[in-house]
């Protein structure tokens, strides 16, 4: 089986990409004064989707919600980046709030309002290359190993579904930053991952792309990522939302930033996707 590592950018590039790409951060439309209302925005660090950059959330996901806010004409407060627990309450209970980048499952479906979907999302479990005591074909085989999870994430919630339990084979984080350090200490044997943030993230520690190999395509976790409003939220707000979405997909908006984020760069997994 043939293993690829997908490639890198420069992060500097992109930060330069996200801040030429971005739209005014306090954007109000007159015209749709009456229909519009405060947007509060929560997110997490999930490159490239979304990161830091002056103390604020930039990248392919803030681009995209920040041009359908500008198309509905919606006044917003800056999107800052969280903790994933905290963005995911603050998404189940606040009032119009707008949380990206998140998964859509069946046990998500009933929690949000879904505006729609914003990026592809290809999850893996991910070994240390040296590894080769680590011995992977199904998710069963997994269950013999360490895997690393975080808190209130969709992957937890589906390794813990398919029978892994924390503590024995299932070791829960605060973020996926610290799941890839404890990985490449030895103290987790194997961590889901997105194809495309993977290689951010690791560049972001200062730790080897090469140093890691994917075992394992996960199918069920690979939803698309999506916009969502808290369900107590104005229903003129969420129509708003999903049309201005829906429009800058039509018009290639959409297709435009992801291209420019990814790139050929989603090639490196599809290999043992097939197999």
């Amino acid at each position: 089986m043939r293993h690829i590592i997908v490639g890198l950018w420069p992060l500097a590039a992109l930060f330069v990409q996200s801040a030429l790409a971005q739209p005014s951060l306090s954007v109000f439309n007159a015209a749709n004064a009456e229909k519009a209302s405060a947007v509060q925005i929560v997110t997490t660090d999930f490159p490239p989707y979304s990161f830091e950059r002056y103390d604020y959330a930039a990248g392919l996901a803030t681009d995209i919600v920040l041009r359908v806010l500008e198309r509905a004409g919606i006044s917003y407060e800056r999107p800052l980046i969280q903790p994933w627990a905290r963005t995911y309450q603050s998404a189940l209970h606040g009032h119009n709030t707008l949380i990206y980048s998140i998964a859509r499952s069946p046990e998500r479906e009933h929690l949000f309002h879904w505006i729609g979907k914003i990026a592809p999302y290809s999850v893996y479990l991910y070994k240390l290359r040296e590894r080769q005591d680590i011995r992977v074909a199904s998710l069963n085989d997994a269950k013999r190993y360490m895997v690393g999870g975080e808190f209130q994430d969709i992957k937890q919630t589906y390794l813990q579904k398919q029978g892994f339990e924390e503590g024995k084979n299932l070791q829960l984080a605060a973020d996926d930053a610290i799941n890839l350090r404890k990985l490449f200490a030895g103290r987790i044997d194997l961590l889901p991952f997105d194809e495309a943030s993977l290689p951010y993230m690791l560049q972001k520690e200062g730790l080897s792309t090469e140093a890691l190999e994917p075992v394992l395509f996960l199918k069920d976790l690979s939803y698309d990522l999506h916009l969502a409003m808290s369900l107590q939220s104005d229903a003129q707000l969420v129509t708003a939302l999903r049309d201005a979405l829906q429009g800058l997909h039509k018009d290639g908006t959409v297709a435009g930033i992801q291209d420019r984020y990814l790139g050929a760069r989603l090639a490196g997994g599809r290999a043992l996707r097939k197999q």
